[in-house]
């Protein structure tokens, strides 16, 4: 009896690690953040002042700046990082000798500090010194020779750019693994019905990689949501508030010893990221069903 008894406690206790990790590095730093956030806080002291710092968050002009650009930021990064990462998984599915080495090269940019990522594109999209537009100058292309970093419009696409090229592989790589578990008899049978690649591509391949293109897209709203060292290692914010992000506007709080702010907005980002990715799988997850 005793036997059964710790078989079945024994899965339970498997899970603890688990468990504790979860409430040391989550839990507790996010019930602590909570409830600073109800605060004027100063890291020395902290004075309840109920829900003024969140009434100061619906207010503040640098708040609604930066949910604008982690909007634009979020929005332009999904469709691009999953759309890039979907041609690169179709391209690299082919029978070609170089298959491995393509893969590798598209995914290596993944592997990349952030950080070291942001000031390399600095450097290259520098509006006069820089790479790129020195070979366009060399080409003959001054038409598009643009201020890329510093002009208040483009910035943020800009980064934009940045953060799809950095990982572009990496979705290509999840999306690449639904397209590995699909039966080749689907496309045999669709063949000999006279199908075309585009239409064995909406009825045959899309469906049946949904969840993989559900985990990419989800995956890529919370890192757009949630960018940060990106926008600080290339444009720290600017030009003026181009590119404020949520982050960059909570970090800056901090920096101003607006610690009971910046924990609001702090948990406005936590709830923001969890609601908008809950509504997002279970959409495409509906959808996946339906397919």
């Amino acid at each position: 009896m005793q036997n059964n008894y710790t078989k079945r406690m024994y899965p339970l206790w498997g899970l603890a690690p688990g468990f504790i990790v979860y409430f040391i590095f989550f839990l507790v730093p996010f019930i602590t953040t909570f409830y600073y956030s109800f605060t004027s806080w100063d890291f020395y002291t902290a004075k309840f002042i109920g829900l003024s710092n969140y009434q100061d968050i619906v207010i503040d002009p640098l708040m609604k700046i930066a949910l604008k650009n982690t909007i634009i930021f979020t929005f332009v990064t999904g469709i691009t990082k999953v759309g890039l990462g979907m041609g690169l998984a179709l391209f690299v599915n082919q029978k070609l000798k170089t298959s491995n080495f393509i893969r590798t090269v598209f995914f290596l940019p993944a592997v990349l500090n952030t950080i070291a990522v942001g000031i390399l594109f600095t450097a290259i999209l520098h509006p006069t010194n820089g790479l790129l537009n020195q070979t366009l100058g060399i080409l003959h292309m001054e038409v598009f020779q643009l201020s890329w970093l510093t002009d208040v419009k483009l910035a943020i696409f800009s980064i934009a750019g940045i953060e799809t090229w950095k990982w572009a592989g990496y979705n290509m790589v999840i999306i690449l693994s639904g397209l590995q578990s699909i039966s080749k008899e689907y496309y045999e049978s669709a063949e000999i019905d006279g199908a075309s690649g585009v239409k064995r591509f909406w009825h045959i391949t899309f469906p049946l990689i949904m969840p993989a293109f559900n985990v990419a897209l989800v995956g890529n709203i919370i890192g757009g949501l949630r960018v940060f060292d990106l926008v600080a290692a290339t444009t720290g914010g600017g030009p003026g508030r181009a590119t404020e992000v949520l982050n960059t506007a909570i970090f800056e709080n901090f920096g101003n010893n607006l610690q009971g702010l910046a924990s609001a907005g702090n948990v406005v980002l936590t709830l923001f990221v969890a609601v908008t990715s809950i509504i997002t799988y279970a959409f495409i997850r509906r959808r996946e069903v339906e397919l």
